[in-house]
């Protein structure tokens, strides 16, 4: 969840269509497609923790050698940085210093594996001589939501108050979770639900090929994917959007209604320094509550309209762009297989064709909910009735190749797009094992942080 200032306007909303419109206002064309990449890491020192926030090693002292010696822009709260930004990227923190980069939009796989490399040689840059390092695993296997350390930004003191109230799982979310995220484009609004639908029927693939949390709080979770699974007991409001994402006749619209009706976490105010701060609300007031209603004499605009999407919390999330977040972090090496696998699935339109076949799109008898659990539980090996997980990521990652090569011949760019799939493919075809296992191994044989960053 990116920090970094907003700049869409303060717009008022005099009518709802406004925030379809925001919506659909991300059509472009084909040519000018893009793809952008999200992740966090968990940094720890050389005490073999995580970082806090303050202190001579610490995220904060990361943040500003960042800021001094790459160029980027500090983006304060109260005084403290708490993100970056620089040329279309930030670089943010997630409730419990996870170290997150958005990536810029970029139009290759390339370029995406050029910028994930050059982040992290300007990371060890500033991080070598404190001893800090980074794991990559999708769940915090040692700590809990007590002990994990606290980032000092509003929001989540919001969250924080917020989260037992609708959910089991949501602190846990916040402070033990990191994720890899693909960000795709549209040129229609049919295109845009074609590709959401395409987005949540790929759930149980994601969620198997990316599978890598599996303890919770120093014990065996009992699922592969614990990090995919916990996300089913957060907010069922902001999460569980119901069936209408597996409907073809489902429309932008649709997305518009469910989300105005998911209670608002906050509202934003001025710090008494005139950073960005945050006024919680009850839990009960909805984005339609506050446009028939307003709140405190104020009225809605569209910078409340974009800082409401973006708190909430489904497989797939519509922006001005859609978001694919069911995958677990993996080691960076793999880190630029999902874009690749969204490139090729979604962006060569054969290609997306037969992807939403293989997944069986429009048949309503599969019980799309019990696959994706299967996913979280048993990874490849998931299985619900005559459907194998295993079967559909082996053909979902022959469909990916297919895609990428036929973009390639279509465009003279990219040629080498799919050797970012071969992590995944070492993994479905080769018989390497999963992130998942490897990481318990570690686990079983008493590893910590520093035997888990060097996972490959």
């Amino acid at each position: 969840m990116a920090s970094a200032a907003s700049d869409t306007p303060k717009t008022p909303i005099d009518d709802l269509l406004q925030c379809r419109q925001w919506c659909a206002s991300g059509c472009k064309p084909r040519e000018q497609f893009r793809i952008g990449t999200e992740y966090e890491r968990f940094a720890f020192g050389p005490d073999g923790r995580l970082l806090p926030y303050d202190g001579p090693v610490s995220i904060r002292t990361l943040l500003e050698r960042l800021a001094l010696r790459y160029g980027w822009e500090p983006y304060l709260e109260l005084g403290k940085p708490i993100a970056l930004s620089r040329k279309g990227a930030s670089v943010s923190l997630e409730p419990a210093g996870q170290f997150e980069l958005s990536g810029a939009v970029l139009p290759t796989i390339a370029a995406t594996i050029a910028e994930l490399q050059q982040h992290q040689a300007e990371f060890e840059d500033v991080a070598a001589d404190l001893g800090v390092r980074l794991a990559w695993l999708g769940l915090n296997p040692f700590d809990t939501p007590d002990t994990a350390p606290h980032m000092p930004k509003g929001r989540y003191d919001v969250m924080r108050a917020w989260m037992p109230r609708v959910g089991s799982h949501g602190l846990r979310m916040m402070h033990l979770t990191c994720t890899v995220q693909a960000n795709i484009d549209f040129s229609s609004e049919d295109e845009c639900m074609e590709m959401m639908r395409l987005g949540h029927l790929l759930s149980p693939v994601w969620i198997a090929l990316f599978a890598n949390s599996p303890r919770l709080e120093g014990k065996p979770s009992g699922y592969r994917s614990c990090r995919a699974h916990l996300w089913l007991d957060v907010d069922r409001a902001r999460c569980a959007q119901g069936p209408f994402v597996f409907d073809r006749l489902a429309t932008i619209d649709d997305y518009v209604q469910w989300a105005l009706d998911v209670p608002m976490y906050f509202l934003d105010r001025e710090n008494p320094d005139g950073s960005a701060g945050y006024q919680g609300l009850d839990g009960k007031f909805t984005f339609r509550h506050f446009f028939e209603r307003g709140f405190g004499g104020r009225r809605p605009t569209l910078a409340d309209w974009e800082r409401h999407v973006a708190t909430l919390f489904p497989d797939v999330r519509l922006k001005k762009w859609l978001e694919i977040r069911q995958c677990d972090l993996v080691p960076a090496a793999a880190i630029p297989a999902l874009p690749a696998l969204c490139k090729g699935l979604f962006y060569h339109l054969p290609t997306r064709a037969r992807a939403l076949a293989v997944v069986r799109d429009g048949d309503s008898t599969i019980d799309r909910a019990a696959l994706r659990e299967a996913a979280c539980r048993d990874g490849l090996d998931g299985r619900v009735g005559d459907f194998s997980v295993r079967d559909w990521c082996e053909q979902i990652l022959k469909l990916a190749v297919e895609g990428l090569n036929g973009l390639a011949a279509d465009t003279g760019t990219d040629a080498d797009a799919a050797q970012a799939l071969l992590p995944l493919q070492d993994i479905v075809f080769e018989g390497k094992a999963p992130f998942w296992q490897r990481a318990q191994q570690v686990l079983d044989a008493g590893g910590h942080w520093a035997q888990l960053a060097d996972l490959t």
